[in-house]
């Protein structure tokens, strides 16, 4: 787990050297162990850099980049392989030797074995570059889900290939301006990873899944070497292989040379992660060493956490000596917020990471490197009641199945405003669109010249939001949802120096996953009810059977009007008006009557723009 960057030159010969250095000072927080850089002997100009995060043997031989004896192939990867032990022995018996007992070696003698067969035998999750002595080839690739984050910026004279946004602007020496495409997406929907852009023009996230290889004239190649089956491909999950699953994928990502924790919010997700840790610790490089709960400090919102719950799971379970509930006011100052705002690098849809941005650097000032987490399971088994069920009706009702959108109705799992809300999209853009202009603020508050150059993207939307419930489940893992929350996840725990790894996301229990009718992950009554059967033997009702009434940052979440918003308004740039109304925002937030999750993505817009270009 780590922070990398690559440079190549196509013009005139450069010195790199000095500005690839102060690019990796921007990641120094993903890689606090170390820092390393490699020129490449041959043309065109090319250097790669590393900050190192040490998981899997800290010593410094394991640093990177890390050269091949055999080839002068040289390495920089930010990630994890799991599996990279069982690698290992399979190239021990192809004739390699290994000095080091990293995962960063493993690639670099499978690279020289298998070439871009390596990557479909990887479990884990990984951004890596490998210079490739033989072609001159800068070769890049990211996990199956993209996990792990690699951004490109290729102008045609350097290509920039980092992991995270803020090296490539440190390199160019400033951000480009912001892309209204992708901006306009997200106001309206809270959404912007359906594609590569992100919110920079020119610099676009590196596609997961596929192998890219960049040639000495700056010509590039693509690959797949994953894909995600479809229903009758593979065999459904059942309680049992889902259990049987996650235990695996748990135990894998259990195995350190650092001390691992837990996330235990108290709900379904992160009691079933911490159980199966336990169940697997046998070893001290292969033990859980402690589960962290996130709670408040004040009373008034005490019910928005759910530390009695965690403490009394731990306390069933035997190990109440490992549970640890760090406490935080739930309103941030001024500095937190923007420290946050700066960290993400992009606009994100909730301010409820706070918690995790507050609850990593906790863990890590409690001597933890690496922490197992949730993110996935909702997206994957159907978590979230509000988003899932109303679809789950108005499917019955466009396939006029009226009996059984009667009784979906009849467990309440939903407010009934929102099946409105998801027929509404049936309708004409002529309807919709000024429906969404005039009801939700977050569209209020769009600039007048971002909606009249952008409003055509109001098509793509309202066929997005068309998609059924097979449809929707499958798209929020793979090209919205998912990807949003990897995002989000990444750049609070890297922050922290915390290698956050997630169980939910082994590929093949995603794969098992995608073929299991929609209908079945979900339920009816409560979500995620193939997941609750996994699990109902052996653990506690008042976990497999309580639906869960908070989340996360619950209370940073919903007390958005309490946020220190309003000196942050003030003093803008001229040119934030050209994307944001904000004379409309800033009333709205004033309004005690006008609650709506969506003024978060304005507001959310605005503290972007003020940190990156005011």
């Amino acid at each position: 787990m780590c922070g990398l960057i690559a440079v190549r030159a196509f013009s005139a010969a450069h010195n790199l050297e000095p500005s690839v250095r102060r690019a990796l000072v921007s990641l120094a927080r993903r890689g606090p162990d170390g820092e390393g850089l490699a020129t490449v002997e041959q043309a065109p100009a090319t250097v790669l850099g590393h900050r190192r995060l040490a998981i899997y043997d800290t010593r410094t031989v394991a640093a990177q980049p890390m050269r091949c004896p055999h080839t002068g192939n040289v390495l920089v990867f930010n990630g994890a392989i799991y599996n990279f032990r069982s690698l290992r022995e399979e190239l021990r018996a192809a004739g390699c030797v290994f000095i080091t007992d990293s995962d960063t070696e493993v690639l670099l003698h499978g690279w020289r074995i298998w070439g871009e067969g390596l990557f479909a035998r990887c479990n884990g999750m990984w951004a890596l570059v490998i210079w490739d002595a033989a072609s001159g080839d800068l070769v890049f690739c990211r996990d199956r889900l993209g996990v792990k984050p690699l951004y490109l910026c290729h102008d045609g004279e350097m290509a920039i290939l980092a992991s995270e946004i803020s090296a490539i602007a440190e390199f160019r020496g400033g951000y480009p301006a912001p892309n209204q495409e992708t901006l306009f997406d997200f106001l309206v929907t809270s959404y912007s990873e359906q594609s590569q852009a992100t919110f920079f023009q020119g610099i676009q996230a590196v596609a997961p899944g596929q192998v890219y290889r960049l040639s000495r004239t700056g010509r590039s190649r693509v690959r797949a070497y994953h894909h995600w089956p479809q229903p009758g491909e593979l065999e459904p999950l059942t309680p049992e292989a889902l259990r049987a699953l996650l235990a695996d994928a748990v135990s894998l990502r259990l195995r350190a040379d650092v001390p691992v924790a837990s996330l235990l919010s108290g709900g379904l997700d992160s009691s079933i992660i911490t159980h199966l840790a336990i169940q697997a610790s046998d070893a001290p490089q292969h033990r859980l060493g402690g589960a962290f709960t996130y709670a408040y400090q004040e009373s008034e919102h005490a019910a928005f956490d759910e530390s009695a719950k965690a403490s009394a799971f731990m306390h069933a379970s035997g190990h109440a000596d490992l549970h640890r509930i760090v406490r935080f006011a739930a309103i941030p100052s001024v500095d937190e917020l923007m420290r946050l705002v700066g960290v993400q690098g992009e606009p994100f849809a909730t301010p409820s990471i706070l918690a995790g941005f507050r609850t990593y650097r906790a863990i890590a000032e409690q001597g933890f490197k690496v922490v197992l987490g949730g993110e996935g399971a909702d997206e994957l088994l159907g978590g979230y009641t509000m988003r899932y069920h109303p679809l789950a009706v108005r499917d019955a009702l466009h396939r006029g199945q009226w009996r059984q959108a009667a009784r979906l109705m009849g467990h309440q799992t939903f407010p009934r405003a929102l099946l409105l809300n998801r027929m509404i999209w049936d309708a004409p853009l002529a309807i919709i669109t000024p429906l969404l202009r005039r009801l939700r603020p977050s569209v209020q508050a769009i600039g007048g010249d971002l909606w009249a150059a952008q409003r055509h993207r109001m098509e793509a939307i309202r066929d997005n939001a068309r998609m059924d419930l097979q449809q929707r489940l499958r798209d929020d893992q793979l090209n919205s949802l998912l990807p949003r929350v990897l995002r989000m996840a990444d750049r609070t725990s890297m922050d922290a120096g915390i290698e956050l790894r997630s169980p939910f996301m082994d590929y093949r229990l995603i794969e098992r996953a995608l073929v299991t009718p929609a209908t079945k992950r979900v339920g009816e009554q409560r979500s995620k009810m193939l997941l609750r059967s996994a699990f109902r033997s052996e653990l506690p009702a008042s976990v497999v059977d309580t639906p869960k009434n908070t989340g996360f940052g619950h209370a940073e979440q919903f007390l958005l009007r309490r946020l220190p918003w309003q000196p942050l308004l003030e003093d803008l740039p001229a040119e934030l008006g050209n994307f944001i109304d904000v004379p409309s925002l800033r009333r709205r937030l004033k309004d005690p009557h006008a609650e709506h999750s969506t003024l978060w993505q304005a507001l959310a817009v605005v503290l972007w723009y003020r940190r990156f270009y005011a």
